[in-house]
């Protein structure tokens, strides 16, 4: 049965939150005094959190500029080349390996730049079990912006950080870890914060799809349903449209055919399970409305690089800590030879 508007997109908001697995975080912890910028080329799923002072965030491609205050953070799910600067005008420096591979200050802080107005940043990369991130980096933005002003997070988000600093700051030894863990529940609160936020208003992608009472029907039937033996056809006929109307419209709005997003849900919800628990892999999936445990080892390792027996003894091995400390927490490193050059300068 469909469920009503509120009601459907709860239960999707929560499957989708569900379904986020952070696998690792790296971290660094730049000072930087204008004026300063970098472009950082080709990254992982993002994060950037300014602690003190404020700067410009800015993707390589349309999103325009983003000022991010004292306290606020943005979170880019699906990372890529982008730039963070003092201001709009400063021109980048390409953050290489040579910067990367620098030595950190004693105190395991990064410091770049000139001599003016310094700001302070907690910054990262996530790295997300492909099966996890597969229908989740769809849904969202390039950049998610939560700012502390205004936001129901905001005291949260204050408390938050005064820990993290607090602990990178006395150098405990389980610093690391614990910052890590806490960016896993800032990119969940990131999320959720995107998605009831935008939940009445957006009219296009996956929560414009949402709205649309038919498509949005659509959806809900794939995850609730993902079993059954779908076809474009048979989608249409449960909402009474026309096979050509209802595929341009899912098309329009998701971006994606309906049995490709139903392919993407139906692995979702069998890496879920292949992580949590000793399922067999043929009743996973049986239950999925796979025909033969052959077609679903295949569709299964075509999208995530590995067998469902493989991912599992993976998933099973991995600890939560994993990689924390790898070379990416070298994001931003001193560079006093050019210290004193105007117009960016790292």
């Amino acid at each position: 049965m469909v469920l009503g508007g509120e009601s459907r997109r709860n239960a999707l908001f929560t499957e989708l939150l569900h379904s986020i697995h952070v696998r690792s975080s790296v971290f660094a912890r730049p000072e930087l005094r204008s004026p300063w910028g970098f472009t950082l080329e080709d990254e992982e799923p993002a994060f950037h959190i300014v602690t003190r002072g404020r700067c410009w965030l800015t993707l390589d491609g349309p999103g325009g500029a983003v000022e991010l205050a004292e306290g606020d953070f943005a979170v880019l799910p699906r990372g890529g080349t982008h730039t963070l600067r003092d201001t709009p005008s400063t021109r980048p420096v390409r953050l290489d390996r040579s910067l990367k591979d620098r030595l950190r200050d004693p105190d395991g802080v990064f410091r770049a730049g000139g001599d003016g107005v310094a700001t302070v940043l907690v910054c990262g990369n996530f790295r997300f079990d492909g099966a996890s991130s597969d229908v989740l980096i769809r849904v969202l933005p390039p950049v998610i912006h939560v700012k502390r002003k205004g936001s129901r997070l905001a005291a949260w988000l204050a408390a938050t950080m005064r820990h993290v600093q607090s602990g990178l700051d006395a150098g405990a030894p389980a610093a690391d870890a614990v910052v890590a863990r806490i960016a896993d529940i800032l990119f969940i609160q990131a999320v959720a914060t995107y998605l009831e936020s935008n939940a009445l208003t957006a009219e296009t992608g996956w929560l414009g799809a949402l709205r649309d009472r038919e498509i949005g029907a659509a959806i809900e039937l794939l995850h609730e349903h993902p079993e059954r033996p779908w076809t474009v056809e048979s989608l249409a006929r449960a909402l009474g449209l026309s096979r050509s109307a209802f595929a341009a419209r899912f098309m329009q709005f998701v971006g994606e055919p309906p049995l490709g997003y139903l392919t993407r849900v139906r692995l979702a919800a069998a890496a879920a399970r292949l992580r949590s628990g000793d399922e067999k892999v043929s009743a996973i999936a049986s239950s999925l409305g796979y025909e033969s445990v052959s077609g679903f080892n295949k569709a299964f390792k075509q999208r995530f690089g590995a067998t469902p027996g493989a991912y599992r003894g993976r998933s099973c091995t991995r600890t939560g800590a994993e990689d924390n400390n790898a070379d990416g927490a070298a994001w931003y490193a001193r560079g006093d030879e050019s210290r004193h050059r105007k117009g960016a300068t790292p």
